[in-house]
């Protein structure tokens, strides 16, 4: 998918409402799990196989092959979530479960309750829990925890949702 340049968006009646203020939803069978502000990773790479090819003239070229895909892990920051399902499923992996701890979702990435994009990834399981990000609310004496998940994944796919509008 490419991305729209500025004057093919704007030829199209696109009206730039910027992507910021987004959450995402982390659904691990089909329940919403946690509730994110940031998101990093998720990287998708198709591998090189080189294949060097010499020919009976004794020319020679390197053919470039598409090899194993690779999915790097995703971080989901600052959120609240359900943190002893999260907790849980974690441990099931630490614990050498792996066959039960690997499960299937989605990230939604929502702005103003509305998905805007999401991401499947199958056979996922926890890599990382970070449960005790406090801070202190601006202009008072209250705290809010945080939460932060890493999760690698065996599949990640993009579905489309429609026009994205990113920039302003």
């Amino acid at each position: 998918m490419a991305l729209l340049q500025r004057d093919q968006a704007r030829d199209i009646g696109w009206h730039g409402e910027k992507l910021l203020d987004c959450d995402f939803h982390l659904m691990v069978e089909g329940k919403l799990t946690g509730v994110f502000l940031g998101l990093q990773g998720g990287d998708i790479e198709v591998g090189v196989i080189k294949h060097d090819i010499v020919f009976p003239t004794g020319a020679s070229t390197t053919l470039f092959i598409p090899g194993a895909t690779s999915f790097s892990p995703i971080t989901l920051t600052r959120g609240f979530a359900n943190y002893i399902e999260l907790y849980n499923w974690l441990m099931q992996a630490s614990y050498g479960d792996i066959i039960q701890a690997r499960r299937n979702g989605t990230i939604e990435m929502r702005k103003s309750g509305e998905t805007k994009l999401r991401w499947n990834f199958e056979n996922a399981w926890p890599t990382k829990l970070t449960s005790f990000g406090y801070r202190l609310k601006e202009g008072t004496k209250s705290s809010i925890a945080r939460a932060s998940l890493t999760i690698v994944a065996e599949s990640i796919v993009y579905e489309y949702l429609g026009l994205l509008e990113f920039m302003g």
